[in-house]
């Protein structure tokens, strides 16, 4: 077995030298921490702006007014923590560099980038590892990565480097150009790397102990997920559970990699783990998180032999996609066929458009319309295992006097998503959580 992990360390935890020396001592702790890549300065206090924010300020005043103001702030955070972390290089002759290459590239993705790469620069001085700068190992194609020409890449640039410190969050095209990934974008890079460098785990460090099983803004006091699998980390994340970045499992999961999720200031918390398959004996509750999404629009459609419309759905889903409507589920039943449409597609006369043209096209017997719907995606791996399961699922709601508008059933049978009501959204997931956990821990 592989003896290298790849940790990932976020914002928060690069906030600032006391945070950093945080993160030193745990690469330290264990010699099997071998590639780390680091995020951009977070905040280091709840009105504090992240590094990124001031870069992409400083990007605006450079690319549409000549100015950089914005830098001389960038400029002290970095100070600051070169200072406090007694570097060997120098910071001010590093940063002075950094702003002439940021005005003579004249590019967005290139000056937001310069978080990451100074955040590296410092880590790997502190640590006595070699800086490897991430746009000779992330590759991209237009703008995505290339999963395959990455993992090719990196894998022979590294392959001979035993104790490494790179960037998250950028790679470069084919010409050299600077691109970036989606915000939380370091996140990937970490499970990129982990693929090339075949480690044994993925660490992903940030300021919270794990995956909760629900939004403790909603839940009080919800339990950690001890472990849950790829499929169960997509759905939540799909959701807005946001610690990871949703795009993470892919390398990892394709060569079986666990995450361990895990607080940079609470080490000693067991965090969660994901792996590519949980066995269920492993499970210590039916289901394995709730999560959701408010503010969305029902459409139903009935229609009297709608099947044998030819192609109904698929041309109701092409007027979607003509008026760059995203459509995120469509359960159909006999002569009805519904779609769940987030409320900002369908602003200006987009909804008004998209309802005349199913009536003026489909001639359908009705079309019904209901705003302000919340989806909530309950998930578990062993959900669909017990037939009972649905019944206590239907009487949580119904004894919370909670009026169901969807239900939908996953495809990979790991999660159910419903609709409700938004006045009903906290209440819903309250009373899923206690039906399938509290009663069970309280058993």
């Amino acid at each position: 077995m592989s003896k290298i992990k790849v940790s990932k360390f976020g914002g928060t935890s690069m906030a600032s030298a006391e945070t950093i020396n945080k993160v030193v001592d745990i690469i330290k702790s264990d010699e099997e921490r071998k590639f780390i890549v680091v995020s951009a300065p977070g905040k280091r206090f709840s009105d504090d702006i992240k590094v990124t924010d001031l870069l992409y300020q400083l990007a605006d005043e450079i690319l549409e007014h000549q100015k950089t103001d914005t830098y001389e702030l960038i400029k002290q955070r970095f100070r600051e923590i070169a200072f406090g972390l007694n570097v060997s290089f120098s910071i001010d002759e590093v940063l002075t560099r950094v702003l002439k290459e940021m005005i003579e590239e004249e590019t967005l993705e290139f000056i937001v980038s310069r978080g990451e790469y100074l955040s590296a620069l410092i880590l790997a001085d502190v640590l006595g590892y070699e800086f490897v700068d991430a746009k000779d190992l992330i590759r991209f194609k237009g703008s995505k990565v290339d999963y395959t020409l990455t993992n090719k890449t990196a894998r022979k640039a590294l392959k001979h480097k035993e104790y490494v410190v790179i960037g998250g969050f950028y790679g470069a095209n084919p010409r050299g150009d600077i691109k970036l990934l989606s915000r939380g974008g370091a996140d990937v890079t970490g499970a990129l790397i982990s693929r090339a460098v075949f480690a044994k785990v993925y660490e992903n460090w940030s300021d919270i102990d794990g995956f909760l099983m629900c939004d403790p803004r909603i839940v009080e006091n919800p339990h950690l997920i001890d472990m849950m699998t790829y499929k169960e980390l997509r759905a939540l994340s799909f959701m807005g559970a946001s610690v990871i970045h949703s795009d993470t499992f892919y390398p990892v999961a394709k060569e079986g990699i666990p995450i361990h999720a895990r607080n940079t200031f609470n080490p000693s918390s067991p965090g969660t783990f994901i792996y590519d398959y949980v066995p269920a004996s492993k499970s210590k509750n039916v289901i394995t998180g709730i999560a959701g999404l408010n503010n969305f629009t029902l459409i139903i459609i009935e229609k009297h032999l709608m099947d044998e419309t030819p192609g109904f759905d698929r041309k109701v889903l092409s007027f979607c996609e003509k008026l760059d409507i995203q459509v995120e589920h469509f359960p159909s039943g006999t002569d009805t066929f519904s779609m769940m449409i987030e409320s900002k597609y369908l602003t200006g006369d987009k909804k008004e458009t998209l309802i005349n043209q199913i009536k003026k096209t489909m001639k359908p017997d009705t079309v019904e319309v209901l705003d302000n719907i919340s989806l909530i995606s309950i998930v578990g791996r062993n959900l669909m295992a017990n037939k009972y399961n649905m019944l206590k699922l239907f009487s949580a709601l119904v004894n919370t006097n909670i009026t169901l508008r969807m239900i939908d059933y996953g495809s990979n049978g790991t999660n159910i998503v419903i609709g409700v009501d938004d006045i009903d959204y906290e209440y819903a997931i309250n009373a899923v959580y206690n039906e399938f956990v509290r009663e069970d821990h309280e058993r």
